[in-house]
């Protein structure tokens, strides 16, 4: 329960900043906005979960980082064709007024942030447990 707490609240909180960032320089119209959202899911991918000096290889985070980058550009494809016609009515989020979801940045980059940092929290989650040294035959 805790892994998921944390993987809502760091990859909301890397998706919030990273889509303020993007939303307040320009970056999240047309094709830029799809690389934009699948930086946000690549940038998820390697902060949620076990950090990257615990990994056992390399590997893992580049995956990671690969898989959320494909979530994240998936996710502003399936936003883009079902959700282009719902606009919320926040005023107090920058970019929100006369855009639909997917297109205000702080808003969309913190919902794939919280989806895909949960996801990756819950993975790395499930250790092994310590094995014990194996105990000498008694009697040879």
């Amino acid at each position: 329960m805790v892994r998921l707490f944390l993987g809502i609240v760091k990859g909301g909180v890397i998706g919030a900043a990273l889509g303020y960032l993007a939303g307040q320089t320009g970056l999240a119209a047309g094709p830029l906005g799809i690389v934009m959202y699948g930086v946000i899911g690549a940038v998820v991918g390697v902060f949620c979960g076990r950090p990257l000096w615990r990994q056992d290889t390399m590997w893992t985070s580049i995956l990671k980082a690969v898989f959320g980058f494909v979530l994240g550009v998936g996710a502003t494809f399936a936003g883009r064709r079902w959700l282009g016609g719902v606009h919320l009515p926040l005023s107090f989020v920058p970019g929100s007024a006369d855009h639909a979801l997917p297109d205000v940045p702080a808003l969309f980059g913190t919902v794939i942030g919280v989806v895909y940092g949960m996801l990756v929290e819950l993975d790395d989650a499930g250790g092994t447990p310590p094995t014990a040294a194996p105990r000498p035959l008694k009697g040879r």
